[in-house]
């Protein structure tokens, strides 16, 4: 055999061998075609929905999650949704949606997005009220003998001389108007005396959230 028949034989095999070995190198080829490959997916924060049903409970919730709470409301009577919440809690949508009827006085509803921030214990509290209306929360008074107050949120304390048994509740919150009853002396020596004219229980909505 000829040197130049040598030579041409030794290209032809190390083609054939750099054939094969890219063949090596290439993927597993699936019944339908090459395997893809994968890369990894984001992780997205699960979202836990609450309703009027979820009032006053307790709840636990991972860090990072989204909170959504929905509850009725009917903002022709004058009357909504004052929603207030822990630092540790983020608001990311607050937004009203209206019935689907075209009934006068339908009511819609409400809904709000939170994001859990922060561990630990936090808090959600609604009051449903009209918003003009003064409000503050009953009060009782171990001071002579006893009685109710009210510690308005405007920052004064209020003494009413006609409070009616039904709102005799501590820690209740009300809406309530009121005229001072001028310059007369009371036992109890706490608070503006005022004589009410109109008194309202207000409707609360609180939510205890552990972010862990």
């Amino acid at each position: 055999m000829s040197q130049h028949q040598i030579l041409f034989f030794g290209v032809a095999l190390a083609c054939l061998l750099a054939v094969f070995l890219a063949g090596c190198t290439q993927p597993p080829e699936g019944p339908g075609g090459p395997t893809p490959t994968l890369s990894p997916t984001a992780t997205t924060a699960s979202s836990l929905s609450f309703d009027q049903n979820s009032n006053g409970k307790n709840v636990t919730v991972p860090l990072g999650s989204e909170l959504s709470l929905t509850l009725p409301e009917n903002p022709t009577t004058g009357y909504s949704w004052n929603l207030s919440h822990s630092a540790g809690l983020a608001l990311v949508k607050d937004a009203f949606t209206p019935p689907a009827t075209q009934l006068v006085g339908a009511g819609g509803t409400h809904s709000w997005v939170l994001s859990a921030k922060e561990k630990g214990g936090q808090m959600l509290h609604g009051e449903y009220r009209r918003p003009w209306v003064p409000a503050g929360t009953v009060t009782y008074l171990d001071l002579e003998g006893g009685f109710y107050g009210i510690v308005g949120d405007d920052g004064r304390d209020y003494l009413p001389l006609n409070l009616d048994a039904q709102y005799r509740v501590d820690g209740m919150r009300v809406a309530f108007e009121e005229e001072e009853a001028g310059d007369i002396a009371t036992i109890q020596m706490w608070g503006i005396a005022v004589n009410i004219t109109f008194m309202d229980a207000i409707e609360t909505y609180d939510l205890h959230v552990l972010v862990n």
